[in-house]
């Protein structure tokens, strides 16, 4: 969705943007989040809650962002995080299998 303005991204690098956030967020929770599998999608993101969001990546952008980056934004932030949580999580475990190989000393 496009406003007109020159210099604004596309609509979908917007969702694209909360996608990069999520994984970069996922990536990171994996050396702390408890294992098991990943919960529902939680409607906050960075510590925002969808509209705030919708704020954050609409950004010195006039006027507010469109209802539709504020519905879906949280859905691809939730999205990203989902895939690089999982994704570090089984590069965790590899590391971790190869480290233990390597020494002779089962993984616990």
């Amino acid at each position: 969705m496009s406003t007109g303005h020159r210099h604004e991204p596309p609509y979908r690098a917007l969702l694209e943007t909360a996608h990069a956030l999520g994984r970069a967020d996922g990536c990171s929770a994996a050396r702390f989040e408890p294992a098991g599998p990943v919960g529902p999608p939680s409607p906050c993101c960075q510590g925002r809650d969808p509209e705030q969001f919708a704020r954050h990546l609409w950004a010195d952008r006039p006027g507010t962002p469109p209802s539709g980056l504020v519905v879906n934004a949280p859905l691809w932030y939730a999205a990203g995080f989902a895939e690089a949580l999982t994704a570090e999580r089984e590069r965790i475990a590899l590391r971790q299998d190869a480290a233990a190989e390597a020494t002779g000393t089962p993984r616990a």
